[in-house]
Protein backbone atom coordinates (compact mmCIF):
# COMPACT_ATOMS: atom_id res chain seq x y z
CA UNK A 1 0.00 0.00 0.00
CA UNK A 2 2.60 2.42 0.76
CA UNK A 3 4.48 1.76 -2.48
CA UNK A 4 1.36 2.67 -4.26
CA UNK A 5 1.56 5.85 -2.32
CA UNK A 6 4.71 6.60 -2.82
CA UNK A 7 3.77 5.88 -6.76
CA UNK A 8 1.18 8.24 -7.08
CA UNK A 9 2.69 11.24 -5.06
CA UNK A 10 5.88 11.09 -7.77
CA UNK A 11 3.94 10.91 -10.87
CA UNK A 12 1.80 14.18 -8.74
CA UNK A 13 4.89 15.88 -7.96
CA UNK A 14 6.40 15.26 -12.10
CA UNK A 15 2.55 16.26 -13.34
CA UNK A 16 2.48 19.31 -10.65
CA UNK A 17 6.25 20.52 -12.04
CA UNK A 18 5.29 19.70 -15.40
CA UNK A 19 8.02 17.52 -15.90
CA UNK A 20 7.33 15.28 -19.29
CA UNK A 21 9.84 12.30 -20.21
CA UNK A 22 11.30 12.29 -23.71
CA UNK A 23 9.49 9.67 -25.28
CA UNK A 24 12.38 9.11 -28.37
CA UNK A 25 15.34 8.90 -25.73
CA UNK A 26 13.27 6.61 -23.70
CA UNK A 27 12.62 4.46 -27.04
CA UNK A 28 16.37 4.57 -28.09
CA UNK A 29 17.55 2.87 -24.83
CA UNK A 30 18.06 -0.56 -25.33
CA UNK A 31 18.42 -2.97 -22.22
CA UNK A 32 21.40 -4.55 -22.77
CA UNK A 33 22.12 -7.98 -20.96
CA UNK A 34 25.94 -8.48 -19.73
CA UNK A 35 27.44 -10.68 -21.49
CA UNK A 36 27.97 -14.27 -20.50
CA UNK A 37 31.22 -15.41 -19.00
CA UNK A 38 32.77 -17.42 -21.65
CA UNK A 39 33.71 -21.25 -20.16
CA UNK A 40 36.76 -23.71 -21.03
CA UNK A 41 33.75 -25.85 -22.28
CA UNK A 42 32.89 -22.71 -24.39
CA UNK A 43 35.59 -21.95 -25.89
CA UNK A 44 36.59 -26.06 -26.94
CA UNK A 45 33.23 -26.04 -28.81
CA UNK A 46 34.53 -23.23 -30.21
CA UNK A 47 37.27 -24.14 -31.36
CA UNK A 48 35.94 -27.21 -32.94
CA UNK A 49 32.94 -25.56 -34.32
CA UNK A 50 30.41 -27.30 -32.41
CA UNK A 51 27.33 -25.21 -31.33
CA UNK A 52 26.01 -25.00 -27.66
CA UNK A 53 22.91 -27.74 -27.34
CA UNK A 54 19.69 -26.70 -25.71
CA UNK A 55 19.36 -28.93 -22.40
CA UNK A 56 16.90 -31.13 -24.25
CA UNK A 57 18.40 -31.75 -27.60
CA UNK A 58 21.75 -32.19 -25.67
CA UNK A 59 20.01 -35.36 -23.50
CA UNK A 60 18.34 -36.57 -26.66
CA UNK A 61 22.14 -37.09 -28.78
CA UNK A 62 23.44 -38.21 -25.12
CA UNK A 63 20.64 -41.15 -24.72
CA UNK A 64 20.62 -42.53 -28.33
CA UNK A 65 24.50 -42.19 -28.61
CA UNK A 66 24.21 -44.39 -25.61
CA UNK A 67 22.23 -46.93 -26.93
CA UNK A 68 23.89 -47.10 -30.35
CA UNK A 69 27.05 -47.97 -28.46
CA UNK A 70 25.74 -50.63 -26.63
CA UNK A 71 24.11 -52.16 -29.93
CA UNK A 72 20.80 -51.01 -28.85
CA UNK A 73 19.92 -48.31 -31.01
CA UNK A 74 16.31 -49.57 -32.35
CA UNK A 75 15.26 -48.76 -28.85
CA UNK A 76 15.89 -45.08 -29.53
CA UNK A 77 12.16 -44.41 -31.28
CA UNK A 78 10.41 -46.12 -27.80
CA UNK A 79 12.65 -44.74 -25.25
CA UNK A 80 11.27 -41.15 -26.74
CA UNK A 81 8.18 -42.57 -27.10
CA UNK A 82 8.07 -43.39 -22.81
CA UNK A 83 9.89 -40.08 -22.48
CA UNK A 84 6.50 -38.11 -23.68
CA UNK A 85 4.72 -40.55 -21.27
CA UNK A 86 6.38 -39.61 -18.44
CA UNK A 87 5.96 -36.32 -19.08
CA UNK A 88 2.13 -36.70 -19.41
CA UNK A 89 2.11 -38.28 -16.47
CA UNK A 90 3.47 -35.74 -14.68
CA UNK A 91 1.52 -32.68 -16.19
CA UNK A 92 -1.76 -35.46 -14.93
CA UNK A 93 0.01 -35.19 -11.26
CA UNK A 94 0.15 -31.52 -11.02
CA UNK A 95 -2.82 -31.13 -12.52
CA UNK A 96 -4.60 -33.57 -9.81
CA UNK A 97 -2.99 -31.73 -7.13
CA UNK A 98 -3.99 -28.71 -7.87
CA UNK A 99 -1.01 -27.43 -8.72
CA UNK A 100 -0.01 -25.45 -12.28
CA UNK A 101 3.08 -24.62 -11.98
CA UNK A 102 4.23 -28.02 -10.47
CA UNK A 103 1.99 -29.86 -12.85
CA UNK A 104 4.62 -28.07 -15.75
CA UNK A 105 7.61 -28.50 -13.86
CA UNK A 106 7.05 -32.23 -13.26
CA UNK A 107 6.13 -33.00 -17.40
CA UNK A 108 9.78 -31.21 -17.89
CA UNK A 109 11.56 -32.73 -15.54
CA UNK A 110 9.96 -36.41 -15.83
CA UNK A 111 10.50 -36.36 -19.54
CA UNK A 112 14.02 -36.66 -19.10
CA UNK A 113 13.86 -39.48 -16.75
CA UNK A 114 13.88 -42.25 -19.39
CA UNK A 115 16.48 -40.34 -20.96
CA UNK A 116 18.68 -40.09 -17.98
CA UNK A 117 18.46 -44.04 -17.25
CA UNK A 118 19.70 -44.67 -20.76
CA UNK A 119 22.56 -42.88 -20.34
CA UNK A 120 23.81 -44.58 -17.27
CA UNK A 121 22.79 -48.11 -18.91
CA UNK A 122 25.97 -47.61 -20.76
CA UNK A 123 28.10 -48.42 -17.34
CA UNK A 124 26.48 -51.46 -16.87
CA UNK A 125 26.61 -52.45 -20.27
CA UNK A 126 29.92 -52.06 -20.89
CA UNK A 127 30.93 -53.75 -17.77
CA UNK A 128 29.20 -56.88 -18.94
CA UNK A 129 30.79 -57.32 -22.07
CA UNK A 130 34.29 -56.53 -20.87
CA UNK A 131 33.40 -59.63 -18.66
CA UNK A 132 31.91 -61.29 -22.00
CA UNK A 133 35.16 -60.40 -24.14
CA UNK A 134 37.15 -61.77 -21.51
CA UNK A 135 36.09 -64.90 -21.12
CA UNK A 136 35.33 -65.28 -24.93
CA UNK A 137 38.59 -64.36 -26.08
CA UNK A 138 40.32 -66.23 -23.23
CA UNK A 139 38.47 -69.01 -24.55
CA UNK A 140 39.15 -68.64 -28.60
CA UNK A 141 43.13 -67.63 -28.10
CA UNK A 142 43.92 -70.64 -25.96
CA UNK A 143 42.50 -72.97 -28.40
CA UNK A 144 44.07 -70.95 -31.06
CA UNK A 145 47.51 -70.98 -29.80
CA UNK A 146 46.80 -75.18 -29.79
CA UNK A 147 46.15 -75.74 -33.08
CA UNK A 148 47.03 -72.33 -35.56
CA UNK A 149 43.57 -72.35 -36.80
CA UNK A 150 41.20 -69.67 -35.56
CA UNK A 151 38.09 -71.08 -37.67
CA UNK A 152 38.35 -74.47 -35.47
CA UNK A 153 38.97 -72.02 -32.55
CA UNK A 154 35.94 -69.99 -32.75
CA UNK A 155 33.78 -73.10 -33.57
CA UNK A 156 35.01 -75.16 -30.61
CA UNK A 157 34.16 -72.65 -28.13
CA UNK A 158 30.96 -70.81 -29.68
CA UNK A 159 28.47 -72.22 -28.13
CA UNK A 160 30.08 -71.64 -24.34
CA UNK A 161 29.95 -67.80 -25.46
CA UNK A 162 26.99 -65.21 -24.07
CA UNK A 163 25.58 -62.23 -25.84
CA UNK A 164 26.30 -60.08 -27.41
CA UNK A 165 29.93 -61.63 -28.47
CA UNK A 166 28.67 -64.79 -29.51
CA UNK A 167 26.64 -63.03 -32.43
CA UNK A 168 29.87 -61.15 -33.32
CA UNK A 169 31.90 -64.76 -33.89
CA UNK A 170 28.51 -66.65 -34.84
CA UNK A 171 28.71 -64.55 -37.89
CA UNK A 172 31.85 -64.65 -38.72
CA UNK A 173 31.61 -67.99 -38.80
CA UNK A 174 29.06 -68.05 -41.15
CA UNK A 175 30.62 -65.50 -43.18
CA UNK A 176 34.12 -67.43 -43.44
CA UNK A 177 32.46 -70.59 -44.09
CA UNK A 178 29.95 -69.70 -46.47
CA UNK A 179 30.43 -66.08 -48.04
CA UNK A 180 34.27 -64.62 -47.87
CA UNK A 181 36.92 -67.43 -46.81
CA UNK A 182 39.16 -64.35 -46.56
CA UNK A 183 40.11 -64.83 -43.00
CA UNK A 184 42.02 -61.76 -42.41
CA UNK A 185 39.55 -59.51 -44.51
CA UNK A 186 36.52 -60.75 -42.00
CA UNK A 187 37.93 -59.89 -38.96
CA UNK A 188 38.60 -57.03 -40.53
CA UNK A 189 35.19 -56.77 -40.84
CA UNK A 190 34.70 -57.91 -37.32
CA UNK A 191 36.23 -55.53 -35.58
CA UNK A 192 34.46 -52.40 -35.16
CA UNK A 193 30.83 -54.58 -34.33
CA UNK A 194 31.71 -54.24 -30.72
CA UNK A 195 32.82 -51.04 -29.02
CA UNK A 196 35.73 -51.93 -26.98
CA UNK A 197 39.75 -51.22 -27.14
CA UNK A 198 40.87 -54.22 -26.20
CA UNK A 199 39.13 -55.72 -28.80
CA UNK A 200 40.42 -54.02 -31.23
CA UNK A 201 43.85 -55.06 -30.40
CA UNK A 202 43.03 -58.26 -30.04
CA UNK A 203 41.72 -58.67 -33.97
CA UNK A 204 44.96 -56.15 -35.24
CA UNK A 205 47.51 -58.87 -33.80
CA UNK A 206 45.14 -62.05 -34.84
CA UNK A 207 45.32 -60.45 -38.37
CA UNK A 208 49.10 -60.09 -38.12
CA UNK A 209 49.17 -64.02 -36.92
CA UNK A 210 47.32 -65.10 -40.33
CA UNK A 211 50.57 -64.37 -41.81
CA UNK A 212 52.98 -65.06 -39.17
CA UNK A 213 51.94 -67.93 -36.70
CA UNK A 214 54.75 -67.13 -34.37
CA UNK A 215 52.77 -63.90 -33.69
CA UNK A 216 50.41 -65.66 -31.66
CA UNK A 217 52.62 -65.18 -28.38
CA UNK A 218 50.72 -61.11 -28.41
CA UNK A 219 47.29 -61.95 -27.73
CA UNK A 220 47.87 -63.76 -24.37
CA UNK A 221 49.26 -60.19 -23.15
CA UNK A 222 46.14 -57.97 -24.54
CA UNK A 223 43.62 -60.77 -22.70
CA UNK A 224 45.44 -60.31 -19.59
CA UNK A 225 44.65 -56.69 -19.85
CA UNK A 226 41.42 -57.10 -19.28
CA UNK A 227 42.24 -58.03 -15.94
CA UNK A 228 43.97 -55.35 -15.20
CA UNK A 229 40.53 -52.82 -16.90
CA UNK A 230 38.35 -55.17 -14.28
CA UNK A 231 40.48 -53.70 -11.51
CA UNK A 232 40.79 -49.89 -12.24
CA UNK A 233 37.15 -49.93 -12.94
CA UNK A 234 35.89 -52.15 -9.50
CA UNK A 235 38.71 -49.69 -7.97
CA UNK A 236 36.90 -46.32 -9.48
CA UNK A 237 33.06 -47.46 -9.28
CA UNK A 238 32.22 -46.39 -5.71
CA UNK A 239 33.76 -42.56 -6.40
CA UNK A 240 32.34 -42.56 -9.63
CA UNK A 241 28.22 -43.15 -8.39
CA UNK A 242 28.86 -41.12 -5.30
CA UNK A 243 27.70 -37.89 -6.71
CA UNK A 244 24.19 -40.10 -7.76
CA UNK A 245 23.98 -42.06 -4.59
CA UNK A 246 24.31 -38.65 -2.31
CA UNK A 247 22.10 -36.85 -4.52
CA UNK A 248 19.20 -39.84 -4.33
CA UNK A 249 19.78 -39.84 -0.61
CA UNK A 250 19.21 -36.17 -0.46
CA UNK A 251 15.86 -36.32 -2.52
CA UNK A 252 14.48 -39.16 -0.52
CA UNK A 253 14.93 -36.95 2.05
CA UNK A 254 13.29 -34.04 0.84
CA UNK A 255 10.35 -36.00 -0.35
CA UNK A 256 9.24 -37.71 2.75
CA UNK A 257 8.86 -34.43 4.57
CA UNK A 258 5.70 -33.99 2.25
CA UNK A 259 3.99 -37.44 3.82
CA UNK A 260 5.03 -36.63 7.21
CA UNK A 261 3.84 -33.15 7.49
CA UNK A 262 1.05 -34.97 6.87
CA UNK A 263 1.00 -37.01 9.77
CA UNK A 264 2.46 -35.09 11.41
CA UNK A 265 0.20 -31.56 10.92
CA UNK A 266 -2.67 -31.23 8.75
CA UNK A 267 -2.93 -28.23 8.92
CA UNK A 268 0.31 -27.33 7.83
CA UNK A 269 -0.08 -29.54 4.63
CA UNK A 270 -2.78 -27.76 3.64
CA UNK A 271 -1.07 -24.71 3.94
CA UNK A 272 1.76 -26.38 1.82
CA UNK A 273 -1.07 -27.95 -0.95
CA UNK A 274 -3.59 -25.22 -0.96
CA UNK A 275 -1.97 -21.98 -0.78
CA UNK A 276 -0.13 -20.17 -3.19
CA UNK A 277 3.45 -19.73 -1.53
CA UNK A 278 3.01 -23.64 -0.18
CA UNK A 279 2.47 -24.40 -4.13
CA UNK A 280 5.80 -22.04 -5.02
CA UNK A 281 7.88 -23.80 -2.19
CA UNK A 282 6.92 -27.49 -3.65
CA UNK A 283 7.71 -26.09 -7.08
CA UNK A 284 11.06 -24.49 -6.42
CA UNK A 285 11.96 -28.05 -4.63
CA UNK A 286 11.06 -29.83 -7.65
CA UNK A 287 12.90 -27.87 -9.98
CA UNK A 288 16.20 -28.19 -7.55
CA UNK A 289 15.50 -31.92 -7.08
CA UNK A 290 15.53 -32.05 -11.35
CA UNK A 291 18.24 -30.12 -11.55
CA UNK A 292 20.38 -32.24 -8.88
CA UNK A 293 19.91 -35.56 -10.43
CA UNK A 294 20.79 -34.14 -13.84
CA UNK A 295 24.17 -32.94 -12.43
CA UNK A 296 24.71 -36.18 -10.63
CA UNK A 297 24.57 -38.40 -13.52
CA UNK A 298 26.46 -35.83 -15.53
CA UNK A 299 29.11 -36.59 -12.77
CA UNK A 300 28.83 -40.12 -12.32
CA UNK A 301 29.64 -41.16 -15.65
CA UNK A 302 32.08 -44.18 -16.28
CA UNK A 303 35.85 -43.37 -16.60
CA UNK A 304 36.74 -44.65 -19.88
CA UNK A 305 40.30 -46.56 -19.57
CA UNK A 306 42.79 -46.80 -22.46
CA UNK A 307 45.06 -49.88 -21.68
Amino acid sequence: MRIIVFVLTLFGLLVACNIKPDLAKLKSIRFKPPARKETAKDFVRKINGVKRESIFRRNLNEAKTALDRTGQGYKFKGTVQMALIFAASGAVIGIVAGNIMLAAVLAVGLYFLPLWTTQLSVFTYNKFVNEELETALSMITTSYNRHNDIIKAVQENLDNINKPVHEVFKVFLANVNFTNPNITSEIEQMKPKLDNTLFWKWCDALILCQSDHTLKSTLVPIVNKFSDLKAQQQENETYMLLPLREAVTMILLVISVVPLLYLINKEWFSYLVGTFWGQMSMTVSAIVILASINKAIRLSKPIEYKI
